[in-house]
């Protein structure tokens, strides 16, 4: 059920793109500014906490570690966004000619990793941060497949090729979450979990705090992140 929904997030962008055209750069920062708001919420009030609560309060070697191995994840997706020219957080740029093989392989990777923490269902974790991970993930995909599909389209390639390409990414997500379940990985959940967070932390943060065209966030924005949050303060409600 997990691998299915990872990807109908896929799927559903597809449709978007093709249905109701949200490729237009000014929805995919709109969708972009919710998720960030979404993402945000999630890992400060929840994901965070149970990260460090998981090790003990006291294990301060443990605690150091795992701070040592979010300030890693983000700054992997810093390295991230230099191959796949930032389209994690909405950067959807013109591409004229070819499309460039490292922006699919960097945001494939990006995929891959930040799924690895999915993989334990057991352990360190309660089922209901998994669960929320999992939606995280879901949600933060979607305005993800929008904007790489777009700028697939954008390089005048082939519907069918487009589509081809979008759905190795999709891949990316069932992968990581399947690597780090069957494999050694398993006994890491808590440090791949740090790794995601850090992830989650640059994308979020880059998102909300980027400016606008004219240097100023516009009420369309903040309603997109007051909605975000929301969502996010709900989602832990409800778990």
């Amino acid at each position: 059920m997990d691998y299915l929904l990872l990807l109908s997030t896929i799927l559903l962008g597809a449709v978007c793109v093709f249905l109701f055209r949200l490729h237009d750069p000014r929805h995919v920062k709109l969708l972009n500014a919710f998720t960030g708001a979404y993402l945000l919420c999630l890992t400060v009030l929840h994901l965070l906490p149970e990260l460090y609560q998981a090790g003990g309060a006291a294990d301060g070697h443990a605690n150091l570690r795992i701070g040592g191995l979010i300030l890693a994840g983000f700054f992997v997706q810093v390295a991230l966004d230099v191959i796949s020219r930032g389209i994690e957080h909405g950067h959807a740029h013109p591409i004229h000619g070819p499309m460039p093989i490292g922006v699919v392989a960097g945001l494939c990777l990006h995929a891959l990793i930040e799924a690895m923490a999915l993989g334990n269902k057991a352990t360190h974790f309660d089922p209901a941060s998994r669960q929320l991970l999992l939606w995280s993930i879901v949600l933060h995909n979607f305005p993800v497949s929008i904007a790489l599909l777009g700028m697939l389209l954008q390089t005048n390639m082939g519907r069918g090729r487009a589509l081809g390409i979008l759905a190795l990414f999709g891949a990316m997500a069932p992968l990581g979450m399947s690597l780090s379940a069957h494999t050694v990985l398993a006994t890491y959940s808590r440090e791949l979990m740090a790794i995601v967070i850090g992830i989650f932390m640059h994308i979020a943060t880059t998102i909300l705090f980027e400016s606008s065209d004219i240097h100023r966030f516009n009420l369309a924005k903040l309603a997109a992140i007051a909605l975000g949050t929301g969502l996010g303060i709900l989602s832990l409600q409800l778990h």
